[in-house]
């Protein structure tokens, strides 16, 4: 699931305006050098979790096609590319999941690559975790006591476990790393967040680890969210609805896709993955509005929640209630609640069980919901339907971005052809100063939604009925503030999108502060209207 950011600047890689400046670009173990002077040390130990995507994949398949690519990545490095434009159909029964089984197919073994070059750089020169890595062993970290804690993302988290036994290595990771006498600081970005809150529920959970209700208190110190997605990303309904994004709708990008892989492939591919599921939107309506408006509306002198647009409303916005919006089709716009059930009823019988097995996306507002399913695996990848682990001396640091345009809702229309999901995007072009060839902007990160990125932590996670034992919660923003792009493709050290994020220096100080334990220095900070 491709954020706009990652494709704007893989294709600037390409061609880089070579003009120079006096600019504050990342890199040069910046901040870490000036943070040291002042006397950070490393302290707690580190376990990094990647996003969906990061993690590179590597064949170890034996049989047919496989044997060129034998541990050679097909996700992540130059070889992907390569594989994609020369040997498509050998590639694509690689990246597939069985779809009756949700793991491997026949024949075909994909594994998430280990070690902190698993997600370090996805190709030369483009960096994921590489900044943060470099950082962190200015403060005199190392492979000893800092590990990144891949994973196929492609695989639901029930099956993570059932498969590779990835949360079971996860907890004898951190149990041995505490022998140093050291309690463990989780860092995770985008869908890694979610990964991590199913662990602590797993982790204290019969049915799982078997640590028992202290288990996180002993043996976590802090959870620092990058970018996290607590509340699941628009892009993703779009993505397995009918295999688009604003990435692939885009003229120059949809021409391309429509060579080399199509909206049927895409979205048969993509429902595919398990794991992408774990990333639609949670909460329903609750959460994301209804058809009568949305808690993250944007502020202007009008806001069209109707179905219609006058063309003499040039400088309105739409709503993002209507999740989904039809213009003329017979369908009524659709809430996030009734999005969803679109595209269940789009999934055939297997993709369904899957989803039903895995998932859950509703709301508990009650204790007893809460109790009855404490123990059930579909809800811990819902922070509106399980409560925080019995850690009180543990600290939530929720770090991201905005100011970003973001996907928020969808113009859909039919699609008669025969290949192809029945709906696709609507790029009927509108007077609407919100709307972009059918995609719906919003506040957020680029990829993530204000919404998503920020209610858990700065609402939510401060309720009894969310937190009950008192969890410290803190929500620090920071204004996406990009360089111009002949000075540096990834924006630079104040750049804030979701994986530029990564080299941001004031949200890399704050993770270094948590690190070397002085995370009673990092507190709330909200530029952003999120409460």
């Amino acid at each position: 699931l491709l954020s706009d950011e990652f494709v704007h600047d893989m294709t600037k890689l390409l061609a880089l305006d070579k003009q120079a400046g006096p600019i504050r670009l990342t890199g040069e173990f910046e901040p870490a050098m000036t943070l040291e002077k002042e006397g950070l040390r490393k302290k707690h130990n580190v376990v990094l979790v990647p996003g969906i995507i990061s993690s590179g994949l590597e064949s170890w398949s034996t049989a047919n096609c496989s044997r060129p690519y034998f541990r050679q990545r097909l996700w992540g490095t130059s070889t992907m590319f390569k594989a994609i434009l020369l040997d498509k159909e050998c590639w694509v029964q690689h990246i597939m999941l069985d779809k009756r089984t949700g793991l491997d197919p026949h024949g075909i073994k994909l594994r998430a690559a280990q070690g902190l070059d698993a997600a370090d750089y996805f190709i030369t020169g483009y960096w994921i975790w590489g900044k943060a890595i470099e950082n962190l062993a200015v403060l005199g970290y190392d492979s000893n006591d800092m590990t990144l804690a891949s994973y196929d993302w492609r695989v639901s988290y029930y099956d993570l476990e059932r498969r590779d036994q990835y949360f079971s290595r996860l907890q004898s990771r951190i149990e041995l790393a505490q022998r140093t006498g050291a309690k463990t600081v989780l860092v995770t970005h985008s869908m890694g967040s979610q990964v991590v809150q199913y662990f602590m529920k797993w982790v204290e959970s019969p049915r799982g680890g078997r640590g028992g209700s202290q288990w996180v208190d002993t043996h976590i110190e802090a959870v620092i969210n990058l970018a996290g997605s607590p509340l699941g990303v628009p892009k993703t309904l779009a993505s397995l609805l009918s295999g688009e994004q604003r990435e692939t709708v885009q003229p120059l990008a949809s021409y391309l896709l429509d060579h080399f892989m199509n909206r049927k492939e895409l979205a048969r591919i993509f429902r595919s993955w398990t794991g992408l599921a774990a990333l639609l939107p949670k909460g329903g309506s609750a959460v994301w509005g209804d058809l009568s408006g949305a808690p993250d509306d944007p502020v202007s002198n009008h806001t069209d929640v109707s179905s219609q647009t006058a063309d003499s409303n040039v400088h309105s916005d739409v709503s993002f209630g209507g999740q989904i919006r039809f213009d003329s089709d017979g369908l009524g716009n659709q809430t996030m609640d009734g999005a969803l059930q679109l595209l269940f009823d789009a999934l055939d019988a297997d993709e369904q069980r899957l989803m039903h097995r895995d998932y859950s996306f509703g709301v508990f507002r009650t204790q007893s919901e809460m109790d009855a399913h404490k123990d059930d695996h579909r809800v811990w990848t819902n922070p509106l339907q399980h409560q925080l682990p019995n850690a009180p001396n543990m600290s939530i640091y929720c770090l991201y971005g905005h100011g970003a345009a973001t996907e928020r809702a969808y113009y859909y229309t039919f699609d008669n052809s025969s290949d192809a999901p029945s709906l696709k995007i609507d790029r009927t072009p509108r007077p609407l100063r919100n709307v972009d060839i059918g995609i719906v902007n919003g506040e957020g990160d680029g990829t993530v939604p204000l919404l998503s990125l920020g209610y858990m932590c700065a609402d939510a996670w401060r309720k009894p009925l969310y937190n009950p034992h008192g969890v410290r919660v803190v929500t620090r923003e920071f204004v996406h503030n990009p360089l111009a792009v002949f000075k540096d493709i990834r924006g630079g050290a104040d750049a804030a999108d979701h994986i530029n994020i990564l080299g941001n220096h004031d949200v890399t100080a704050d993770v270094l502060r948590v690190v070397a334990g002085h995370g009673q220095d990092v507190n709330d900070r909200f530029t952003s209207n999120i409460r």
